[in-house]
Formats: structure tokens, sequence, C-alpha cells
């Protein structure tokens, strides 16, 4: 039976994903990574005994899961990052084990408009809207606070290497390809849950500095989807 890992890149569709996998799997048998530099405290032997592994990982922390599976899901940038902004707002910082900085990443979305929050120098929040698929897909560490096209080509050869990615917006086609590759049951209706939506409309000149600050992340997508009828064929 095959073992799977999946990097679940923030607000890119993957809890829906994810419930394929949880559904082949038994509960003793999935490990949710809630600390992903926690992953590596792992051995190798530990790790055989799960089935599914999931959690935001950065793909340089996975190494040691070498019998399992990768995979993950990629979104259009500029759609993920007001996803994540709307997803922070409607959560509460005072509810929940959050940490320092996740309750303060609420906090600010609560408190800052879309376009503050994206121009804060912070970097805990700030990467989260500068291509951040490509940092995690990558391997990019945190001190790396500006990524670069060397960093674009790591993510595209790592993308190469995992044995399987989706796509958010042909979501139910990848599902389709996923299970007819591993032989995982296919739901018959796939949820997309934990979804935020943000009525608001968004201002041109946001667009633009989210254009310009995920344009790593905007050719990474455009390489993915290029690329994806490989994984059909």
């Amino acid at each position: 039976m095959n073992k799977f890992l999946y990097l679940h890149i923030p607000k890119t569709g993957g809890v829906a994903f994810r419930s394929v996998f949880e559904n082949a799997s038994r509960a003793e048998r999935i490990l949710h990574v809630t600390a992903p530099k926690q992953l590596l405290k792992y051995s190798h032997e530990e790790l055989e005994n799960y089935d599914f592994i999931h959690g935001h990982l950065n793909i340089n922390q996975t190494t040691k899961a070498r019998s399992h599976k990768k995979i993950a899901t990629l979104r259009n940038p500029i759609e993920r990052c007001i996803s994540t902004y709307s997803f922070w707002r409607g959560l509460d910082a005072n509810q929940g084990s959050w940490s320092k900085n996740g309750a303060s990443r609420i906090r600010a979305a609560k408190t800052l408009g879309l376009k503050g929050l994206i121009a804060t120098e912070e970097y805990f929040i700030s990467k989260h809207f500068n291509n951040f698929q490509t940092r995690l897909l990558s391997g990019a560490n945190d001190w790396e606070t500006t990524l670069h096209e060397g960093h674009l080509l790591q993510a595209i050869e790592n993308l190469k290497r995992i044995d399987f990615y989706a796509i958010n917006s042909r979501l139910e086609e990848s599902i389709d390809i996923l299970c007819f590759k591993y032989g995982l049951f296919r739901p018959t209706r796939i949820q997309k849950l934990n979804a935020s939506h943000y009525s608001e409309k968004i201002d041109e000149d946001v667009t633009s500095t989210l254009q310009s600050l995920n344009q790593l992340d905007l050719e990474l997508l455009d390489w993915a989807e290029k690329n994806l009828e490989y994984q059909k064929a």
C-alpha cells in the first residue's frame, strides 16, 4: 500500500484534497504536523508507522519520509493571498492554541485593510503574501527573506521530482487523476472545506502590488499548468 505525504500550502484547497487521503487511512496511521520543524525530529523508521502525513511543510522538512509519495497543491497566488487575508479575519486570536505570531497575524488582519497588511514589514506576516508557494516548494530558509529566480528554478525542479501536484482551479480533475493513479476511492462529491471568500472589491493598485510580490509564484503556476497534461498521460 502506498504511503502519502501532503505538503499542504495554506489556502490552496488543501483541506478538500486532504480528505481523499484521510478516507483511505486509519486515524492512528495519520500524522498531522502542526509545527513543521517538529517533523525533522522523527526518524525514518518512526515515519514508516504513518500512512498519511500532512502539514504546512517546507519541502526540505520532508527528507526523512523517503517511502512516502509526496503531493502538493498550487493556486493562483493573487487568489491565495486574498483568501489568506479573509481567512485570518474570520479567526479569533483569543480562542485556539495560536502561537504568538499566529495570534498577531489574526489581529493585524482584523485591524488593517488588505493593502496595509501586504505592505507590512513584519516578516512573519509578509512572507505569506510574497511568493509563498515558491518559498515552500524551493525549500527556502526563513533567513532568505527575499527570493530570486534561483528559488523558482529549484521549486520547479522539486515539482518535477515529487510524485503528484494538483492545481486548485482544476481541483476535481486533479483528484480524478490522483485517484486513478494510486487506486484511491474517489468521493462522489468533493467538499471545499475551510474556504474563505472576500466579498469586497479589490483595488487595482492592490492587485498590481500582489502581482509584483508574487511574480515567482505566477511563473511557477504557469509552469505547473503547462505540465499538468504529463500527469494526465
